[in-house]
């Protein structure tokens, strides 16, 4: 009897702390989780309920219908995990681990811009005859079903997927072939084929160490990455010819050196990226003020 007695109890206790938690979880209701969105000058992004203190947020991406938030979180008592918040009846869930990439450490997540694909980094174990750096996580795909996200895929090596409107994908390569650059990857049924080294305004840049973290515009006209283990980052803009033109400095225009990591929200209005251990935004009229005049 007393043991029956302490089971309901336990479950109760269980079913009102679940409840607080969910209760004490603001409402936020429309784009971009509900946030005030930023002007020229960066923000925290969405402070407490994504970048919240005692852990690292480092990246994230939106769906392109904006209903669907995924970034990845670790602390130092806990792994990294990717993260997800959804829009259900109109509101903003509270941000937990997403169910596909559990067992191992995952990050990186990017969603295409046709919305039925998320490519991120994962700790799991490869496919047997498949090669990889064991010092990085390898890249896998899980593909949207009418009841969530599939099973993951082995994607390839590399790390930080982007991808614009038109299905060009790049990546950081980090073969013992090329050890390390911005390169275009030719994809075929969620699977790397090919990488192509890019050239042009980031080639004055080949002596700095870690040049990483390609990030396409969703239209395809400027690449974004960053240089010296995630920091300083660039920008270089698609000339009419179809080369890159000059790596611009963005440190020389108002971005902190220890900025990172950065990425475009898809309707290409926002600029993410990450600083001291949170994730931040900005109006993206900050790169089009840099892009060259024809």
């Amino acid at each position: 009897m007393q043991k029956s007695l302490c089971i309901t109890i336990l479950i109760v206790l269980w079913s009102v702390s679940s409840f607080s938690q969910q209760s004490d979880f603001p409402v936020l209701q429309g784009p971009y989780l509900g946030q005030k969105m930023p002007g020229t000058t960066p923000e925290v992004f969405a402070p407490g309920i994504v970048s919240i203190p005692g852990s690292t947020e480092f990246t994230g991406c939106f769906s392109p219908d904006n209903k669907d938030y995924y970034f990845y979180r670790f602390s130092a008592n806990d792994e990294d995990k990717i993260y997800f918040s959804r829009v259900i009846d109109g509101k903003w869930t509270n941000p937990r681990p997403a169910a596909f990439s559990q067992g191992f450490s995952a990050s990186q997540p990017h969603i295409t811009l046709d919305n039925k694909s998320l490519y991120f980094g994962w700790h799991h174990p490869l496919p047997k005859g498949e090669a990889g750096n064991p010092q990085f996580p390898s890249q896998w795909v899980t593909t949207r079903t009418s009841s969530g996200w599939s099973e993951p895929k082995y994607a390839g090596q590399g790390m930080f997927v982007s991808s614009d409107r038109e299905g060009r994908f790049y990546v950081t390569d980090l073969s013992y072939q090329h050890g390390g650059y911005l390169t275009e990857v030719t994809v075929k049924d969620g699977r790397f084929t090919s990488y192509k080294v890019l050239k042009g305004g980031m080639d004055a840049l080949r002596h700095m160490e870690d040049m990483a973290h390609p990030f396409i515009a969703p239209d395809g006209s400027y690449l974004l990455f960053d240089v010296k283990g995630g920091n300083y980052m660039y920008v270089c803009f698609k000339m009419t010819d179809g080369t890159w033109g000059e790596a611009i400095d963005l440190t020389k225009h108002g971005f902190d050196p220890m900025a990172g990591g950065a990425c475009v929200s898809p309707d290409g209005k926002y600029l993410f990226f990450h600083l001291n251990g949170d994730i931040w935004w900005v109006d993206a009229k900050v790169i089009e003020d840099l892009r060259p005049k024809k």
